[in-house]
Formats: C-alpha cells, structure tokens, sequence
C-alpha cells in the first residue's frame, strides 16, 4: 500500500493475518487476472451513428408500484442510502455482462428484467459498459452507447434503478473520453431519478490520493455541472477492494459512494474489515459487484463456488443495508454466469437452465424482498 496509515488501522485490518490468511502474506490481495485487453488505439474508431432516440417517457400508470416508484430520488446520509421519504433503502439486482462481449441479448431483454424485479425481487440493474477491451467503447463507441442505452431506457421503463458503469481498468489513460461519456449521460438522464454513475469500476494498483482522487474529482465537477443530485460511484484501489483508502481521504461532495468489491473464494474478513473502516467513518459503500467465485469470475481453470464465505458476506451486507449487483447476467461458461448455454432471453428459461450461481443470486435476491415485506 503506497500510502501511510495509523496503527490502530493496522490493527484492526491486520487482525486476521494472525491466522496466516495467505492474503496478508504478501502485503496485497490483488484479484487474478481478467481477460486479456488489447493494445488500445488512441482514438476511437466511428461505426454507425448512434440514434438519438428520446428518453423513455414511462406513465404514473407503468410505473406505479416500482422501486423507483416507491423510493423516488435517491440521497446519502453518513454511510447510509435514503430514499426521498428519508427511509434506508437497499438496492440489489443484476450486473450484466460487460456489454462488448453479451451475444445472448439478457441484459437488454425487457421480459427478463419484468421477471427479476417481479418474481426475483430486483431493484436495480447495472449496466456494464466496457471501454478498453476489444469491441468496447474506445474502438466501437457508437455501438457500445446503443448496447448501453437500451438497458437504461428499459431500466427507466419498468422503475428499476440503473447503474451507467464505465467498465474499465484503465480510466486514467483515457480521462477525457470518460468525461465526454458522462456528460453526454448526465444531459440525456440527469433527471430520472433512476440514474446512478459508475465512474471507474475496476481501478488497480494506484494510489488514491495522488492518483484516484483528482480523476474522481474531475468527473463528479463534470457531472455535478448538469445533474446536481444522482448518486455517483467511485472506484477504489485494487480491483475497487481498497474502500478504505478512499475513507481516509474522501471527496468532497454530495450523495457519493464508494466501491467494495468480492469474490467469496478470494476475499473474506480482512475485506469486510476494510469496508468496516469505511462505514466507520460515515463513508457510504456500494457493492457494485460480487461473486460467489474465485476472483476471476470461475472459469474452466479456477472452478468452485464458495457459497458459506457469500452467505457471511451478504450477512454483513445486510447488517449495513449495503446495496449490491451481482456479476453476470448472461450464459457464459463462467459459474458466475446466471444461465447455462442457450437459456432464452426472455426469462422463459427451465430451472434446470439456471446456473448455481444464479440459483444463489436469485435466493438472495427473494429472501430480501420477503423479509422486507
């Protein structure tokens, strides 16, 4: 960690290491690889134009009765999420796959998400916008933004909350394609309370007073100038896992949050002590994403599921009314993809066409609502 920290900080994120956690061996816990990224260009390439189509126009009638609805405008106090009426509220619902590479068309699909929020309880979908891998934002933009759109425009539609997420490693290389982006967001959704900003998903070893912060600064400047009120999200360090980092050194502002995110099979207690910092010093955190996997999303080399290190986790979630999405809302062979091969789009699939993972997903998602009914 580049940065100095108190010894009663030390303390309390080293506690676990007494039991020889192999993530405190070696000083880090990063997260294994994702998959590869190509060279970027350093512009990007024109498609086809994007249709400038008008914002969704939902009526009291479609809407009544949805989390937005029932929640209206979202605003932080200390490290808590409110609703408009003053109440804590707790957000959940799918990630999708990152955009560029979703062939099956789930994320997009209004019938499954009618589904998930009617039958799974969801109240939110994050749409997952890659921009530096191959086919994403930065070599196809005009098609990343229309893949991006329809998930929000439907998200709007049928009362979800949306997370606008610019999925990528490497913001820092290209900050003015990022401001470009948001502002566009901002002018096109500012006014739907639905809306929240995902500015940097996944930043990776970079110092965030130094490094972190003034990009955060700049975008939240950026977007404030036209949407003064939506929730912004900001990424932190290492893989967004270091939220603790961003707790000692905030931006100033109104109705910001912080990343934490999780694999179960990687990322236990001194991750949640992290987040504990964080809550600690009324910083509110937001798990965009998490997985019931090894950090790597569980691929063919990295198989298993680490469903009781999840279930401690969403018991801490649930302790700190932490709102979360789950990765991935797609058919891919990972095991944190919801589906099997084939599985329809439109939410008709089998039981058996739901994955474990999507399975455990699911269950979360239900026991929720019921408790809160």
């Amino acid at each position: 960690m580049s940065i100095s920290v108190s010894f009663s900080r030390q303390v309390a994120l080293l506690a676990i290491c007494a039991s020889g956690s192999a993530a405190c061996s070696s000083g880090s816990a990063e997260r294994q690889s994702s998959p590869a990224i190509a060279a970027r260009p350093t512009t990007a390439t024109p498609t086809q134009p994007v249709e400038r189509a008008a914002p969704p126009t939902p009526s009291p009638e479609q809407l009544s009765g949805t989390p937005v609805a029932l929640h209206g405008a979202l605003h932080t106090e200390g490290a808590k999420l409110m609703d408009e009426h003053g109440a804590v509220v707790q957000l959940r619902g799918p990630s999708s796959m990152w955009l560029n590479w979703e062939q099956s068309g789930y994320a997009s699909n209004p019938d499954l998400l009618t589904l998930m929020r009617d039958s799974w309880g969801a109240t939110l979908v994050r749409a997952a916008m890659g921009v530096d891998a191959p086919g994403a934002y930065l070599t196809v933009p005009d098609k990343a933004e229309r893949d991006l759109r329809a998930v929000v425009d439907n998200a709007i539609n049928l009362g979800l909350y949306v997370i606008i997420d610019w999925h990528d490693h490497e913001a820092l290389d290209h900050v003015e394609e990022s401001v470009a982006f948001f502002k566009k967001m901002a002018t096109t959704y500012g006014g739907y309370p639905n809306i929240i900003y995902e500015v940097f998903n996944e930043p990776l070893q970079l110092d965030w007073s130094t490094e972190l912060k003034p990009y955060h600064e700049r975008l939240v400047s950026e977007i404030r100038a036209i949407d003064p009120d939506n929730l912004i999200i900001l990424g932190t360090p290492n893989w967004s896992q270091y939220v603790d980092d961003a707790s000692d050194d905030p931006v100033v502002g109104e109705n910001l949050a912080y990343t934490l995110h999780f694999y179960s099979c990687t990322h236990k207690r001194e991750f949640r002590n992290r987040g504990d910092w964080a809550l600690n010093r009324n910083v509110p955190v937001f798990v965009t994403e998490w997985g019931a996997s090894h950090s790597d999303g569980g691929t063919a080399d990295n198989p298993g599921l680490c469903l009781d290190e999840a279930e401690l986790w969403h018991e801490w979630m649930n302790t700190h009314q932490i709102s979360w999405a789950a990765w991935k809302l797609d058919d891919c062979p990972d095991e944190t993809c919801y589906f099997t091969a084939g599985a329809p789009a439109d939410g008709s699939f089998r039981p058996d066409q739901l994955t474990a993972h999507g399975a455990f997903v699911r269950d979360k998602m239900m026991t929720a609502t019921a408790s809160a009914q």
